[in-house]
């Protein structure tokens, strides 16, 4: 924790940029939507910063980074807190610095020509916001979180992994879907450095750690008219080879393949009497054209659509792609808070295979909750069973479990990015870490080099983690 004094230099140095220390106001600023993991819950609850810096443009955030370096205040970069891990909880008090007035699409990569080719938007501006700003123009992000209507892009950059559209285009760390970063260090006299090519990723879902995202380029994709269906199967083996089957169909577009098995869809009361009780449900998002090929393969897997609409006009009252991804543990838990899963990925070999394998061998544990994606090239799912949490220890002995069967966990009970596995650490972002943020006041206990504290031990699985054939 900083200083009385620390923090009383740092506010005389803000001057005129919106800053606080009202102890109201730090403690809505300082979650994120942790509490979906019960391990989490109990660990960061009450963990806030000490004052909160709401600079309203690169030039005052530049002025508050440098700051807090001066002073070496730690700092926590703040979106719109839809994170569940933790990115957005400050470990170490310090300053929460919320960058959701850097707003605004600030240019095109070929804007004006027949075919462009990227947008690039400041880092608060919420991922929504983005789409809607293109789409006129016939263009569309390939990718956003569940959570577009609310998050920002450099927050979906900085915490995000994959999402709606990564049964299409992979996921965010693949070659091609981060187009450049633009990276604030935490000095006395803070630079911008831009980032291309495979370096993006020493920066993308590091939580922040290793630079302050304040701008961010992405390639975009033509903006096709998207139909919601739900469609249900009598088995969840028929479910499963339908979403196979349908995300290894390259010519069909397709941007949400999500199973799940009974009796999960009678967990969204929204989606009540459309699937029948003791069927498996998919809920698919397919552009207009592709619609025919969709009903020929539910028809061959013993399937029925059970609801079409156009994108976000469903009697459900939110986009459909609300209630998948990170959305879906939501609904369950509205249910039984008890409910969680783990971050399973599935091998690429032999894939409908293992959905099946781990459906039936572990069904005593719970129902199975999928979401199809690409990853290096192929095709994969990430995923596991639902049940209700018991312990630390039961989270450890079922983790060991699937993955004697033959899955890769990454722990998302734990903020500490080592300790999860989805994101590389190596010597190139240690070094990134060490030149960006030289006095280590970013995510601190997160992405350190070397981390053993009490978060860090009371979170901890023996989990595998991921791996990517590109590392970085």
């Amino acid at each position: 924790m900083s200083t009385t004094e620390s923090i009383d230099r740092l506010r005389t140095d803000l001057g005129a940029i919106d800053h606080s220390t009202d102890a109201r106001k730090l403690r809505s600023k300082s979650r994120d939507r942790f509490a979906q993991s019960p391990v989490l819950r109990d660990l960061l609850r009450g963990r806030n910063a000490e004052i909160f810096i709401a600079p309203q443009t690169k030039d005052e955030l530049r002025i508050a980074v440098a700051a807090c370096a001066r002073h070496r205040i730690p700092i926590t970069v703040r979106g719109a807190g839809s994170g569940q891990f933790g990115q957005g909880v400050p470990l170490s008090g310090g300053a929460v610095i919320d960058v959701t007035a850097l707003t605004g699409v600030i240019g095109w990569a070929g804007a004006g020509k027949a075919v462009p080719r990227t947008v690039r938007a400041l880092t608060g501006t919420v991922v929504a916001d983005i789409d809607a700003e293109i789409r006129p123009s016939g263009w569309e992000l390939r990718m956003h979180p569940s959570t577009a209507q609310q998050a920002t892009i450099g927050g979906y950059i900085a915490g995000g992994h994959a999402g709606i559209g990564s049964c299409q285009w992979g996921i965010l760390r693949d070659t091609g879907n981060i187009t450049a970063l633009e990276v604030m260090t935490v000095e006395e006299q803070p630079r911008l450095i831009e980032l291309r090519g495979r370096d993006v990723n020493t920066v993308h879902h590091a939580y922040g750690a290793n630079g302050i995202i304040t701008e961010v380029e992405l390639p975009v994709t033509p903006a096709w008219e998207w139909h919601e269906l739900v469609i249900s199967f009598p088995e969840f083996e028929q479910a499963a080879r339908f979403s196979v089957d349908i995300c290894n169909s390259d010519g069909v577009l397709k941007k949400v393949v999500s199973p799940h098995a009974h009796p999960l869809p009678q967990y969204f009361p929204d989606f009540a009497g459309m699937v029948p009780d003791g069927q498996a449900m998919v809920l698919l998002m397919a552009a207009v054209q592709s619609v025919p090929n969709v009903e020929d393969l539910v028809h061959a897997n013993g399937g029925q659509i059970r609801y079409r609409c156009l994108e976000g006009k469903g009697t459900y009252g939110a986009p459909l792609y609300e209630f998948t991804w990170g959305h879906s543990m939501m609904h369950y838990q509205r249910l039984n808070k008890k409910l969680i899963g783990l971050l399973a990925l599935y091998p690429q070999q032999d894939l409908y295979e293992a959905i099946v394998r781990i459906h039936r061998d572990f069904a005593d544990l719970g129902p199975v909750h999928l979401e199809m994606k690409r990853i290096d090239g192929d095709l994969s799912c990430q995923g596991s069973p639902v049940f209700e949490f018991e312990s630390q220890e039961q989270l450890a002995d079922i983790t060991e479990k699937l993955q004697r069967a033959g899955l890769f966990i990454a722990n998302t009970h734990t903020p500490v990015l080592g300790a999860s596995g989805m994101k590389p650490w190596g010597p190139k972002e240690a070094a990134f870490k060490r030149e960006f943020d030289p006095y280590g006041l970013l995510a601190q206990g997160k992405a350190d080099d070397v981390v053993t504290d009490d978060i860090t031990t009371s979170t901890a699985l023996p989990n595998s983690g991921w791996s990517y054939r590109l590392s970085n």
